[in-house]
């Protein structure tokens, strides 16, 4: 496997960086990385990471959920449980902004994009994995930039954008595919949550080496405001805590009981929601973007 250093912050252009965590990949490889913090706005990365090109093969796991179908054990159960209710809840959230069409970038299976398309939206999608070998009935591109030149009401990039690895040129791409009025929704894991700060290295969430990128509420606002476009609002994903922390006790391995690493990971992801009812640091975030 070939690594590159990241060697400029994608948001400031700093040049120096101290270690943030060592962490390992649970998924795939057993591997471990370096999560680096930028020393001047304070955003992480993982450097050294994997090539683009050859990326892909830390995805090539049955642990690898959000590219399945079917469970396999109880996380993935809980997983498949969780999103088959969210549908619903992301529908609604972009259902106002929506007037005929939606691009969906990094739509794995298609689940949501089959979800809307029966509620009578035209739907696109972009997928680079061979997932989207599995989506029928839809338009799916490879890249953003196979996508024809036309205007989407909406764009969605669900836990989407901490994989992609030119930042500000895919922000550009997604402005130029947006209509006038259009709104674009971008949810991203929030390393700042307490329980991101409660698992340390063991956070479910950095997902090294598939996740590069690692943004707090005012990274994302930053990158957003240095491409042009403004945050109109910040929605909370407040199931993601009790997921993330399940999935993080695991990582952990404290019990061999599964059913005390369940309690524990419960009691962090709701603690962690509580906590975030007074500062805003949710698990995960969403950002409604407009021009």
């Amino acid at each position: 496997m070939i690594l590159e250093e990241v060697n400029s912050c994608p948001i400031c252009q700093g040049k120096q960086f101290t270690t943030l965590h060592t962490c390992k990949d649970y998924t795939s490889s057993g591997e471990t990385f370096q999560v680096l913090q930028c020393k001047s706005c304070s955003f992480a990365l993982t450097s050294p990471r994997p090539i683009e090109s050859e990326s892909g093969k830390y995805y090539q796991s049955r642990q690898y959920i959000s590219h399945q179908t079917t469970a396999t054990s109880a996380f993935d159960r809980i997983y498949l449980a969780a999103r088959s209710f969210t549908l619903n809840w992301k529908y609604n959230l972009i259902r106002p902004y929506t007037r005929g069409s939606l691009l969906d970038v990094g739509c794995g299976t298609g689940a949501f994009l089959h979800y809307c398309q029966k509620k009578g939206i035209h739907v696109t999608g972009v997928e680079p994995s061979d997932a989207r070998l599995s989506i029928s009935g839809i338009t799916t591109y490879k890249t953003l930039k196979e996508v024809p030149a036309q205007p989407f009401t909406v764009i969605t990039l669900w836990h989407v954008l901490e994989h992609i690895y030119p930042l500000h040129e895919t922000i550009h791409h997604l402005t130029r595919h947006l209509a006038e009025n259009g709104t674009i929704f971008i949810a991203v894991p929030n390393r700042l949550s307490l329980d991101a700060k409660t698992y340390a290295n063991t956070w479910a969430a950095w997902d090294v080496p598939r996740h590069i990128w690692h943004f707090s509420e005012e990274n994302m606002k930053d990158l957003i405001h240095r491409c042009g476009l403004q945050v109109k609002e910040i929605i909370p994903m407040k199931l993601d805590a009790l997921y993330v922390s399940l999935l993080s006790e695991r990582y952990l391995g404290r019990s061999k009981t599964p059913a005390f690493r369940a309690i524990r990971g419960m009691y962090q992801g709701l603690r962690s929601n509580l906590s975030a009812r007074k500062n805003g640091q949710y698990s995960s975030l969403i950002y409604r973007i407009t021009r």
